[in-house]
């Protein structure tokens, strides 16, 4: 689950092909798979713009584990983040990794 400290509903992280890596039953994802669309989703109302949210991000995921590679690249973490340029403080996080 994510979540943008600027949006008012949370959403999934999507993953439309899996890498082929998992753990407890759940794919690993990389810091690569940080496009709008494919992998992530609106957050509702962008309480920074008053508007529905349209995320834009230009950036890999930050806080990714280099010492474990998902096809090439550090595999995704619970503290990564990404920024979205529509607002200085438009951090988007996972909120819940789903891995219990």
């Amino acid at each position: 689950m994510l979540r943008c400290v600027c949006g008012s509903h949370p959403n999934m992280l999507n993953l439309p092909t899996s890498h082929g890596m998992y753990i407890k039953g759940q794919p690993l994802m990389n810091v690569a798979d940080s496009k709008v669309d494919d992998n992530i989703s609106t957050f509702g109302v962008c309480e920074a713009r008053d508007k529905p949210c349209e995320p834009e991000v230009h950036m890999e995921w930050v806080n990714g584990k280099p010492d474990l590679l998902v096809e090439g690249k550090p595999a995704l973490l619970s503290c990564s983040y990404v920024n979205c340029v529509h607002h200085e403080n438009g951090i988007i996080y996972v909120e819940d990794d789903g891995q219990k």
